[in-house]
């Protein structure tokens, strides 16, 4: 059993560790929180024993890894003090908003030659995870773009957070870093690397919401795919969805506001192109009968939730620590991801096109 070290007390982390609660994968060993109520609680409802400080969780004894959740803004100084502990790490997204930071602690990491594995939820969706599969196991031929929307009601969050909590961090960042990191990454998982982007933001109502109030991102990935991410606050309904296109077929996912996957194929062969007697269809409608036949999608739609991804993602790190597999969200994929925020809001904002290096950080002069 993983003896685990938490390195946070609140919400997000019970809902980690309620995932196995019964299994008996891993058990709470030792706790730290600023708020030491906080940790005093989890540690009478899930056991262990409340450290004062992070240099005591970092070297308490016995613990085999570290599971870390705080305010975003804390976890590069959190991940920072446990990467020398030597002990496999999770850490919940995002790790920093700076790509640079993300690099340095990537190369700590490997400096002490410790796995980390950072919360990217969506990758672990059902839906993700069959669209991936089928990326993986059917050639694309030329995959031509890789778009991703995510709308949301800004002012409900903003609304809540000015009348009952005004020190929250979420009225202090911008969306695109910190809850679209996850539609980044599953961006990046289908287009691969990111050659440029230019970017156009609205950032126009006054309201103390620091995220762009409508944006549009143009994409260009190293394989010559294009990509637009569009992210709006300013919307009357929500979405969060994907289009990937390619040679040999489209991907559509979670387009009809549900946990869904259509996948529309090319017609494979000439004949299943034109029909068996093309030459006898005068009429372009009736000429297309077979074409559009052969395009029909593919429909699969997935009840399994966020639950199911907090399962996939703590089995992960179960099997990182025990068996010594290698994270599939690292901090190298981390730091794409952050990379990608970042560059997409700094092109905004300087009004030009963003180069990216060899490790998908962007160049900034």
């Amino acid at each position: 059993m993983i003896k685990l070290g938490l390195y946070g007390a609140g919400n997000r982390t019970k809902s980690l560790i309620d995932t196995f609660k019964y299994d008996d994968f891993y058990k709470v060993h030792a706790v730290y929180d600023l708020n030491e109520n906080a940790a005093t609680a989890l540690a009478a409802a899930y056991g262990g024993t409340v450290c004062k400080s992070a240099d005591e969780l970092a070297s308490f004894d016995g613990v085999d890894a570290y599971l870390i959740s705080l305010a975003p803004v804390a976890h590069a100084d959190a991940l920072r003090k446990m990467i020398p502990a030597g002990k496999p790490i999770f850490i919940e997204k995002p790790v920093s908003f700076s790509g640079a930071e993300m690099k340095e602690l990537a190369l700590l990491a490997e400096k002490y030659n410790v796995p980390v594995q950072v919360g990217f939820m969506r990758r672990y969706l059902p839906e993700t995870l069959a669209a991936l599969d089928y990326i993986k196991t059917n050639e694309t031929g030329q995959v031509f773009s890789v778009d991703c929307t995510w709308h949301h009601h800004g002012e409900t969050e903003m609304n809540y957070h000015v009348f009952n909590n005004t020190n929250d961090f979420r009225l202090k960042v911008s969306q695109i870093p910190f809850h679209c990191c996850h539609q980044l990454d599953v961006m990046l998982l289908m287009g691969g690397k990111v050659k440029s982007v230019t970017s156009h933001m609205n950032k126009i109502i006054d309201r103390p919401y620091p995220s762009p109030d409508d944006l549009t991102a143009n994409v260009v990935f190293e394989s010559g795919a294009i990509g637009r991410f569009h992210y709006s606050s300013m919307v009357y309904y929500s979405e969060i969805s994907y289009r990937f296109h390619a040679e040999n077929y489209s991907i559509k996912m979670n387009t009809q506001d549900k946990q869904m996957l259509e996948i529309f194929h090319r017609p494979r062969f000439v004949t299943s192109r034109l029909g068996k007697e093309p030459e006898k269809q005068a009429d372009c409608g009736k000429f297309n009968v077979t074409y559009e036949g052969f395009c029909k999608p593919d429909t699969m739609e997935f009840s399994q939730g966020l639950a199911y991804a907090n399962e996939n993602i703590m089995y992960d790190f179960v099997r990182t620590v025990r068996d010594g597999v290698k994270p599939w969200a690292d901090l190298w994929a981390a730091a794409r991801v952050q990379g990608f925020a970042e560059a997409i809001e700094l092109s905004a904002k300087l009004g030009r096109t963003i180069e990216f290096d060899e490790d998908g950080l962007p160049i900034i002069d």
